[in-house]
């Protein structure tokens, strides 16, 4: 099967929150809790995802631990405040039933019936987003928050039997990006997606062909030599990391 069947991106944290990590893990708490307090709350972490980070353990005895979750928190909620809270949960359930179909068709590809239903899927969330997207625009980051950006995005990433929507959305995506509200990340994902279509190579390399004799080939790359530094331009890992996380959860399935 396609090695893009579930298509999240890899999860990438900012660069501003690796650090804090870092710093962390090395015992410079003062350096950790200086990158934590500057960056802004919403491009941190949420306040249960800080508190389960191993890599900031060390952090949780200093009275500045509390203030900073206190402060998430309050960020959060006033942000919330201006979510389009209904917009937003349709967005996680349709993004929930997606992601679990094509979870059951990784472990099980060669089910065609599987295979029947993640395509009715799609084509039944394109229908939906594309009428959004008709009457509201494209939903930005402080209409749905970033994870119901990230989630109409991935709509569109599976989106690959209309890929004139598909080019419609990049291009919104992209005036998104300019002012905030949405990936750069994501909207690199998209713009391969959007080119693998148009019979181009991709710039980010992030679309893998098919697995053949047990391996994992991305498709054709422009300018292949650059390709990490496109990558890390936009907060992407390297090609190498990215082949292994792949191969983690395809090359490995059920293991």
């Amino acid at each position: 099967m396609n090695a893009q069947a579930a298509d999240r991106p890899v999860p990438v944290s900012g660069a501003a929150y690796n650090a804090a990590c870092c710093l962390a893990l090395s015992g410079d708490t003062d350096g950790a809790f200086a990158r934590l307090m500057k960056t802004p709350s919403d491009r941190l972490p949420g306040v249960d995802k800080l508190k389960a980070d191993a890599d900031l353990v060390s952090l949780h005895g200093d009275p500045r631990w509390s203030v900073l979750l206190d402060k998430l928190a309050h960020d959060q909620t006033q942000r919330e405040l201006h979510y389009d809270q209904a917009l937003r949960k349709e967005l996680a359930q349709r993004v929930a039933k997606d992601q679990a179909l094509r979870d059951r068709w990784i472990q099980d590809d060669k089910n065609e019936a599987l295979q029947a239903q993640v395509e009715a899927t799609d084509r039944e969330n394109t229908a939906w987003l594309k009428q959004i997207v008709t009457t509201q625009g494209w939903p930005p980051i402080s209409k749905v928050g970033r994870d119901g950006a990230q989630n109409a995005w991935l709509l569109v990433q599976h989106a690959d039997l209309d890929p004139a929507f598909q080019e419609q959305v990049l291009s919104l995506m992209q005036a998104a990006v300019a002012k905030g509200e949405a990936s750069g990340i994501q909207l690199a994902y998209l713009t391969d997606r959007v080119r693998r279509a148009q019979g181009k190579p991709q710039v980010y390399g992030t679309q893998f062909g098919p697995i053949v004799d047990g391996k994992l080939e991305p498709e054709p790359i422009e300018d292949p030599e650059h390709v990490d530094a496109r990558r890390a331009a936009v907060g992407l890992g390297t090609m190498a990391e990215y082949r292994e996380q792949l191969a983690a959860i395809y090359l490995h399935k059920g293991s």
